[in-house]
């Protein structure tokens, strides 16, 4: 199997601002970021291979060396904008860009995206304090092959041609640092113009999977939170996931 390319990962990025690691395999990405020391602006891990590949509320994250991608960023985020929405935004902006055609991953609130109704990218967002500065872990993982998978997995094995994975992760890469560095603007009306279930009726769970609430999503607040319209009001979703009836 075609290994990543450090050449390729990296063209174009100031290497003095990153300490990053490509290695074979890994019990999470996300793990190893967060005990390693962030002694420049970025430290980023990439593996070929997840053996404990962790999703969110400590889901398990299927990480098979099959070719997909594996990555986490940690760096100091200052920007107001809620990181989960904008990573996802970035990562459907830079599979156009790549493959210079829209691609259409649209994404679900708050920070799935999906081909074909098919979830295709999982984003883990996780967060720490280290000598009183907030440091935040990205982790990213994007399927190309899965030799099983559940029903609601999708795969862009087939899209690989116009999306290879060396091209795709410097992209989100440039996305992520530019991003640190300059913000956002309109990064509301970008999220929700590729969002999938705009005016769409869907539940949103909490957390804790004891509360639902069933309405038509009305977009995102300036925090991201889901405005979610029931027959009797107009309600702020602050956490949780939504389910949209037939996909997903």
């Amino acid at each position: 199997m075609h290994k990543l390319s450090q050449k390729e990962v990296f063209k174009g990025l100031n290497l003095e601002k990153i300490n990053f690691y490509l290695l074979d395999t890994v019990n999470s990405t996300s793990t190893f970021a967060k005990e390693a020391i962030l002694t420049k602006d970025f430290l980023i891990v990439i593996s070929e291979e997840q053996t404990a590949g962790r999703g969110r509320q400590g889901k398990q994250w299927y990480s098979p060396d099959t070719g997909n991608i594996y990555m986490s960023v940690k760096f100091r985020d200052q920007n107001p904008a809620p990181l989960s929405l904008i990573i996802g935004l970035l990562i459907s902006e830079a599979m156009d860009s790549v493959s210079g055609q829209k691609i259409n991953a649209g994404l679900k609130w708050p920070n799935d995206l999906l081909i074909d109704n098919k979830k295709i990218c999982g984003i883990l967002i996780e967060s720490e304090v280290n000598e009183g500065i907030v440091e935040f872990i990205v982790g990213i993982g994007i399927n190309y092959s899965l030799p099983s998978k559940e029903s609601w997995w999708g795969e862009i094995g087939e899209l690989a041609d116009i999306l290879p994975r060396e091209k795709l992760i410097n992209s989100i890469l440039h996305g992520i640092m530019n991003y640190s560095q300059n913000g956002y603007e309109n990064w509301k009306e970008a999220w929700e113009k590729r969002c999938m279930h705009m005016g769409m009726e869907l539940e949103a769970v909490s957390n804790n999977q004891k509360d639902t609430q069933i309405g038509v999503f009305h977009g995102i607040n300036e925090e991201g939170k889901m405005l979610l319209k029931t027959p009797r009001e107009l309600k702020v979703i602050s956490s949780g996931e939504c389910s949209i009836k037939g996909i997903y």
